[in-house]
């Protein structure tokens, strides 16, 4: 595991693959942007080894926890007893939230907070019981999400997960969850419609491979259903 350099103050680290409920595997991964101040943004930052956790160290101050999705929540919690001075960010915390929602995290909207004005902009994906925050940064078009897009290879010999994969929308190249897009076909619409207004690129997903080039054609093919 190592700090991928994707753009100028751009990085991404690949974390250790999870296992949801129904046994499919998620590959995770976490975003860092260095700030025009110097400090860091970290969003869904995953468990990281020593020498990781010094490369990130030497690029500047951890400045920014962030938790875009109520799914990664409990993330912050290891990482804000590293970096106790790092501001906490979050989604809204609802039922879907996993970890302690007592953190003492500013709520995400669709304004970019004045830290980082100007260089993210953000989107929140609305549902019943479930927002996730989308960011741009812009200086790189890349366009960053967690939960609402995500793409899994298939493996060999694995029927059953395979299956499961299928059902759930995600297989390879990618798409929206079923059950994301169970929760709101109108909040799906708003969010994709103002994401295609912005200039990108470059995909980011926590749970899929990086898309260098064409970004906005998956995510207009991924969105398709609401769209229509």
């Amino acid at each position: 595991m190592a700090l991928e350099q994707l753009d100028a103050d751009l990085w991404v680290a690949d974390g250790p693959v999870a296992v949801d409920l129904l046994v499919v595997p998620y590959p995770t991964r976490m975003t860092v942007v260095r700030l025009a101040d110097g400090g860091l943004w970290v969003a869904s930052p995953v468990p990281t080894p020593v020498e990781v956790l010094d490369a990130l160290r030497e690029l500047g101050p951890v400045r920014h926890l962030v938790s875009p999705t109520p799914r990664h929540h409990w993330r912050l919690e290891s990482w804000h007893a590293l970096f106790p001075d790092a501001a906490l960010w979050s989604c809204r915390t609802g039922p879907f939230t996993l970890g302690d929602k007592r953190l003492p995290a500013t709520v995400l909207t669709d304004e970019a907070p004045a830290a980082w004005a100007g260089q993210l902009d953000q989107a929140v994906y609305r549902g019943r019981g479930f927002e996730e925050t989308t960011f741009l940064h812009r200086a790189s078009r890349t366009l960053l999400v967690e939960d609402i897009v995500q793409s899994h290879r298939p493996s060999v010999g694995r029927p059953l997960l395979n299956g499961l994969i299928r059902f759930g929308n995600v297989q390879a190249p990618g798409g929206v969850p079923r059950d994301i897009r169970a929760i709101s076909r109108r909040g799906a619409r708003a969010w994709v419609e103002r994401v295609l207004s912005w200039d990108f690129d470059r995909l980011v997903m926590a749970h899929g491979p990086v898309v260098a080039t064409g970004a906005r054609a998956y995510v207009e093919r991924a969105f398709a259903w609401a769209l229509r």
